[in-house]
């Protein structure tokens, strides 16, 4: 009995905590790594470390609440949407929970010389985060979820698969598939050293933790997966696992995370860890000079626009799915200037583990456009190269304008323009049309 638990429950729990810690030590995560305590490496009054992409499940939340300039000041059902907000601050007030509803539409064609294919689907998230101690001074422990539902709306194919029917190798809309309601993520979260470190495990998206941008978000910021998704990392999709940051001086961040490589949103996943215990490691690196993590009790996390780092990964063969071993790397450079935002990013994937073995793209996104400081343009150029030979590379051209039409109420138009579509090697150029509506309370 004892010997088949140790196989079962320990030995995967002791991977997924071993992988993190080897990470952390390797980038300098754990500053008796180098002969010094944490409260050595952490300058005081430095502000805490930054798991912090736009779709982490507290910046989520914090958008939702966040008042917004917008074409219609009043919003629709004034009345009800005051009164709603008094609820929300009441129940953070009294309990510690936040919460946020949220459903995105979205319409998309894509049309090439010999192909053409629409689609139209949905998705509708509730996020909440419970802080349980610590809201006004100390180590501060919480408690997030998220309940989502993805489907296609009178349209036989979803959005996540109109462009790649129509010979694209990547997915127009990342995340606007099919999934029934589940959920997605529950997880606790620590926070410790004022605020500097933190430590969150159970069910996680790991593609909201790592390698920040700020327009990372098929939510908020482009649809097409080359610069809403890293195309060259294996991110699973929600899975089992343990995450850390830590921020050190002068703006430098370190985060690594162990995940269930075989994770899915629609099972707990207990059965995937322990019984393969093929696991997904990351580890980065950063510097992000204006970080604005923290700064104040109760104030949660918000993207900043300066931000370099470093993300290794590595993930397990992954037998059931047919999946090869694999690593690889990735580089982004992100710097503000005003209302000006560029980026610059890199992967490399080596083993097979993604379809791309390299993708690099660079664009800017320009804020508080047209007298809005809630409207935001993105334009991005990605390439990417396909591990599989007989695949030349493709390359495509995107931009959105989103519109805030009310403080809760976003609307984004969408084009991208890819050359060479790698699967259609008839056609020389496939438009991709899309129309994005998100309403969020």
């Amino acid at each position: 009995m004892s010997v088949g638990f140790e196989i079962l429950v320990c030995k995967p729990v002791r991977r997924l905590t071993e992988s993190v810690l080897q990470a952390a030590c390797l980038m300098g995560m754990s500053g008796t790594c180098f002969g010094q305590t944490a409260a050595e490496v952490l300058e005081p009054g430095v502000p805490g470390p930054g798991i912090r992409n736009p779709d982490d499940i507290p910046n989520l939340i914090q958008h939702s609440n966040k008042a917004r300039e917008s074409r219609l000041e009043q919003g629709i059902f004034p009345g009800f949407l005051q009164r709603w907000s008094v609820f929300k601050e009441d129940l953070d007030r009294k309990a510690g929970i936040k919460f946020s509803l949220a459903y995105a539409y979205v319409l998309q064609g894509a049309a090439s010389d010999s192909r053409g294919e629409t689609g139209s689907g949905g998705q509708a998230e509730f996020d909440f985060t419970w802080e349980l101690f610590g809201r006004s001074e100390g180590q501060k422990g919480t408690i997030g979820g998220k309940l989502e539902s993805r489907h296609k709306v009178f349209n036989p194919t979803a959005p996540q698969f109109t462009a790649m029917n129509a010979g694209s190798i990547w997915p127009g809309a990342i995340g606007y598939g099919v999934l029934d309601i589940a959920a997605s993520q529950l997880w606790y979260e620590h926070q410790f050293i004022g605020d500097r470190v933190l430590m969150r495990a159970g069910k996680i998206s790991p593609f909201t933790l790592f390698d920040y941008y700020k327009y990372k978000s098929p939510r908020t910021g482009f649809l097409g997966q080359p610069q809403s998704f890293t195309p060259t990392i294996p991110f699973p999709p929600s899975a089992l696992g343990i995450a850390g940051g830590a921020r050190l001086e002068n703006g430098t961040y370190v985060a690594a995370g162990a995940f269930d490589g075989n994770g899915v949103a629609t099972r707990p996943g207990f059965d995937t860890l322990f019984e393969h215990g093929e696991l997904f490691k990351v580890a980065e690196l950063g510097w992000a000079p204006d970080f604005v993590f923290g700064l104040e009790p109760g104030q949660d996390y918000r993207p900043g626009n300066d931000d370099y780092h470093l993300t290794l990964w590595h993930t397990d063969a992954r037998t059931s799915a047919g999946r090869p071993e694999g690593w690889g790397f990735t580089v982004s450079v992100q710097k503000g200037f005003g209302n000006i935002v560029p980026f610059a990013r890199y992967g490399y994937s080596d083993g097979g583990a993604t379809t791309l073995k390299q993708f690099a793209s660079i664009g800017a996104g320009f804020e508080d456009v047209f007298g809005y400081d809630s409207d935001v343009i993105g334009i991005g150029l990605s390439w990417g190269d396909p591990f599989n030979t007989a695949l030349d590379p493709q390359y495509v051209l995107e931009a959105f304008y989103r519109m805030q039409l009310t403080p809760q109420i976003a609307l984004t138009p969408d084009v991208q323009v890819i050359v060479d579509p790698a699967t259609d090697p008839a056609s020389d150029v496939l438009g991709v049309f899309s129309l994005r509506g998100r309403i969020a309370l």
